[in-house]
């Protein structure tokens, strides 16, 4: 059964590119098998007449170059005829073409299987079925590097997504006002030694390809050493230098353009925004459902960039209209802008759409005209630290919950990952030097060795500037106290709380009162659990409060429930 992806016009069903090459050859094995006197089954008929009707032009088994012979007259020496493929291998160079011919039987034969053969064609008309062969016509070895443009035009050639007027249409007004236009932006593209295997080339021509869709040439920020290697790929590529050097002179770049930094990983595959209603509750099968039910859109990277900064920009609007008395020249509102750090965005839909004090992953960011630059100090876990700069200068950053992007961060070649050692010991230099510059901030992951988490303090003294561990406290040397207004009891003996109460939602104190709000749960025991909660202090409900959920099982109510029942409007602060 075959996928419809998306609609190409009235009445015009589009398919990806592998199910018309799938239908394209299955329609050869049933013409070939109907000759033999046997049957074969076929794929539907509408991607049937789709991969048909393709051009042979936009397949990507035609030439890039134009050949003596014409890939419409390409047949075998015993006059078979030869269809243009949708696929292209990796090695095989811009003049030379790749079809599908079928077979005739042999004594070996079984009923219904075979059919088809995938071959090559030179540009005089010359049929090849082996790669070796190829290679001693030419009398050298052929490599990703002699397929590397063809292996752009695939990409090209499969890329499908959704209509940038619709996708827009997901902005409010404010934020459409703001949308602005892809000369706007400084797209970057910062990449190291990956040149050097096929997996990289392939990955470095699906990035390229993406821009090139939408009529944008970014600039790749590279290595010296790889520097000609790029340039050899046909891409406009400049010296960048290490990673946090080639990061801050993308910055500097788009500062003399007078235009925001896009900068983009060279190793991500697709970018994409769910559109959809938030879970009924936090549990894992209600955002799993809310996931399921989203609408999927497949975006470029030029418009996911400009959605961002169309959101950040009205950010910065409504901070500044809140702020009037703040002077003209002070950058107010979020100046970075992410995406979701998954593959897979499903437990973000119990949350907002929009997180204003969490980690934006370096992969994929916009910068909008921020003075800020990267810590030349790291060689990992750089964007860690550039997050917790913005949110500590500006009071946050833009993360969209709702998108995300495909990207190896771990395995391919080159990159940060010729950084990274065995042992870790590069990883853990860097993760103390985040625990030195922002040591309320930092905490180790709780199930990934060398791995942390940027959790922002609720009263934002990232840096322990205001309150000191070693101050004594009654009720045991070195415990941890409160410092925020409000909680010293009478006669200035300072109250201790949990460490539950001191992280807590933005904009929550642990002397807020909470009360209903306009919103009512569908869900009975979240409906109960609010009740519950109604009058009570955020500090009572995160010590003291306890409901039973879905399962009939008592458990404390926790940060995770007050976020989501204030986020959804079920409690308000009183």
């Amino acid at each position: 059964m075959v996928k419809k992806l998306a609609s190409m016009g009235k009445g015009k069903p589009k398919f990806a590119r592998r199910n018309l090459r799938q239908a394209m050859v299955l329609s050869l094995r049933q013409e070939e098998h109907a000759r033999r006197g046997t049957s074969v089954g076929a794929a539907g008929r509408e991607v049937t007449s789709a991969a048909v009707t393709i051009p042979i032009k936009q397949r990507a088994g035609h030439p890039l170059v134009k050949t003596k012979v014409k890939p419409s007259e390409w047949k075998t020496k015993e006059g078979k005829h030869i269809t243009v493929d949708f696929a292209r291998v990796p090695w095989l160079p811009d003049d030379y073409g790749q079809g599908v011919k079928t077979t005739n039987p042999i004594r070996t034969s079984r009923k219904g299987e075979g059919g088809t053969y995938t071959v090559w064609v030179s540009p005089d008309g010359d049929v090849y079925y082996h790669k070796t062969a190829i290679e001693k016509v030419l009398g050298r070895k052929l490599t990703y590097r002699d397929g590397f443009n063809g292996q752009r035009r695939l990409a090209q050639l499969q890329g499908k997504v959704t209509d940038e007027k619709k996708f827009f249409g997901l902005l409010s007004a404010a934020e459409r006002r703001c949308l602005p236009q892809a000369d706007d932006l400084h797209f970057c593209i910062v990449s190291a030694r990956r040149t050097q295997t096929q997996e990289g080339l392939q990955g470095i021509a699906l990035v390229q390809a993406q821009f090139e869709n939408v009529g944008v040439s970014p600039t790749w920020y590279v290595d010296e050493p790889s520097l000609k290697d790029y340039q050899a790929l046909g891409l406009k590529a400049v010296v960048g230098g290490k990673l946090c050097p080639a990061r801050n002179k993308c910055l500097e770049d788009a500062s003399k353009l007078n235009k925001a930094c896009v900068q983009v990983s060279d190793d991500i595959s697709r970018w994409e925004y769910y559109e959809g209603e938030p879970a009924v509750d936090g549990s894992d099968d209600a955002c799993n459902a809310a996931f399921a039910a989203a609408t999927c859109h497949t975006i470029t990277p030029v418009a996911a960039a400009r959605f961002l900064l169309a959101k950040m920009r009205a950010a910065q609007q409504a901070a500044a209209k809140a702020n009037p008395s703040s002077s003209p020249n002070t950058l107010q509102g979020p100046r970075l802008a992410g995406v979701y750090p998954l593959g897979s965005c499903s437990r973000a839909f119990a949350g907002a759409e929009v997180q204003k004090q969490h980690f934006i992953i370096g992969d994929f960011f916009v910068a909008d005209k921020s003075p800020l630059r990267f810590d030349q100090e790291m060689t990992l876990k750089e964007d860690y630290d550039f997050t917790a700069n913005h949110i500590y200068t500006y009071g946050s950053v833009l993360r969209c919950t709702r998108m995300t992007i495909s990207a190896k961060h771990q395995t391919n070649a080159g990159g940060a990952c010729a950084i990274r050692d065995k042992k870790g010991l590069e990883e853990q230099k860097n993760i103390a030097i985040l625990r030195r510059k922002w040591p309320r901030g930092i905490r180790n992951h709780p199930k990934r060795k060398n791995e942390v988490i940027l959790q922002w303090p609720a009263d934002g003294d990232v840096k322990g500037e205001r309150q000191s561990s070693k101050t004594p406290v009654a009720g045991g040397k070195g415990k941890r106290i409160s410092t925020t207004p409000g909680l010293s009891k009478p006669g200035g003996v300072i109250k201790k709380i949990s460490k539950a109460a001191e992280k807590l939602p933005n904009g929550t104190q642990p002397t807020t009162v909470v009360s209903k709000g306009p919103h009512v749960p569908t869900s009975k025991y979240i409906a109960e659990r609010v009740r519950g909660a109604a009058g009570k202090t955020v500090q009572t409900l995160m010590e003291k409060y306890y409901y039973t959920d879905i399962n009939g099982k008592k458990i404390k109510y926790c940060r995770k429930d007050l976020r989501y029942d204030l986020m959804r409007q079920f409690l308000i602060k009183a």
